[in-house]
């Protein structure tokens, strides 16, 4: 969602961030679901985008996001000269498309999403992408004109955390991808020798701990790492799961038990990846004898699986305890006052880093 007005920052951390980059074939353009147009509650037109990205066969992600009217936009400027400072130009809304077609405001490119949905020709008579960058909410109607099923598309983006309370006073946390670049690619050939899953991530956490992941009182084998990541405005608990599936993967869990200490910030990256979540369900087939079968529940669960970690990048100082404690304590006191007026190598026991790297620049862009 876009957000163009930011209230004071309340604490001076650096923000841990993390990114995504995922290619696969669409699914769900033709369900009910896939387009939405609603009012918020003070009354702006807002879109709603929701589709399917099979990133490896029978496996699917869902991407969405949502678009509203904002009373300005943002254009931004790269500096002529390195280490000075770019130009921000505040755009009203209605003249959002006016303004980058004026010759005086060149250079100028306006801060959105990042599209090549249709294919236009170049000077050489090639089949490229037409690309644009549109406001979250222009960007949703592109893709509801220009998206198909069957269509491959590479995605790229952020994550970015919440998390809430609900009706008995749980906190609920989400992960959520939020797009910057969605372009058509080369197509995705599952059934090929060459194939190989992109369904990347990487993020910045605050190592808080690993223990054996525990499930209806059993162990599963896996392990979850435990942190917090640091956001504009919050400090978030965050879990990724760690599957000691080789000797590698081993070797990393050990890794993380020995060398990195709580409140250590690092960078991890892995696998974004669909986990269908499934229950035993006891079938009388008739023959006095209970068959256990297995019954697919729905949702499909999204985990942020680690493979890797960059030890170039620990920090062992600037997110001490006192300095989280500090930061949330100001977060608390806050949230109160506006509740009261209403409002690398395989021998480094490092893992594979570079499963989970995220290019800055793409080519199918």
């Amino acid at each position: 969602m876009e957000n163009n007005t930011k209230k004071q920052r309340l604490f001076n951390l650096p923000e841990t961030k993390g990114n995504f980059q995922i290619k696969g074939v669409v699914k769900g353009t033709k369900k009910n679901n896939f387009y939405t147009e609603k009012q918020t509650r003070t009354g702006k037109e807002m879109r709603i985008v929701n589709f399917g990205l099979e990133y490896d066969e029978g496996r699917d992600l869902y991407i969405g996001f949502t678009g509203i009217e904002q009373e300005k936009v943002y254009f931004y400027k790269k500096p002529e000269e390195k280490g000075k400072k770019g130009t921000s130009q505040p755009v009203s809304w209605a003249n959002r498309f006016k303004f980058a077609e004026d010759p005086k405001n060149e250079g100028f490119r306006l801060i959105g999403k990042n599209l090549g949905l249709t294919k236009v020709t170049n000077e050489k008579g090639e089949q490229v992408n037409d690309k644009k960058v549109l406001t979250d909410y222009d960007a949703c109607a592109e893709i509801r004109n220009n998206l198909k099923d069957g269509e491959s598309v590479f995605v790229k983006g952020s994550i970015s955390y919440r998390s809430n309370r609900d009706d008995k006073g749980n906190i609920k946390r989400y992960k959520s991808m939020e797009p910057s670049q969605i372009s058509l690619c080369a197509p995705c050939e599952f059934d090929s020798e060459k194939f190989k899953a992109q369904n990347n991530f990487n993020q910045v956490i605050v190592f808080m701990g690993i223990e054996k992941e525990v499930e209806d009182d059993k162990e599963t084998g896996r392990y979850v790492i435990s942190g917090k990541v640091v956001t504009y405005s919050n400090i978030e608990d965050v879990e990724f799961i760690l599957d000691p599936v080789d000797e590698k993967q081993k070797k990393l869990a050990m890794t993380f038990r020995k060398k990195v200490k709580p409140y250590w910030a690092l960078k991890v990256s892995g696998h974004v990846q669909a986990s269908v979540q499934v229950e035993e369900v006891a079938v009388d087939d008739g023959w006095g004898e209970e068959d256990e079968m297995e019954k697919v529940s729905t949702p499909v669960k999204r985990e942020y699986i680690v493979t890797g970690a960059d030890p170039t990048t620990i920090e062992k100082d600037l997110y001490s305890k006192e300095a989280i404690e500090e930061a949330m304590q100001k977060i608390r006191n806050a949230n109160k006052a506006e509740e009261s007026y209403g409002s690398d190598s395989d021998d480094s026991g490092w893992g594979d880093s570079s499963l989970g790297e995220v290019d800055e620049e793409d080519e199918e862009w």
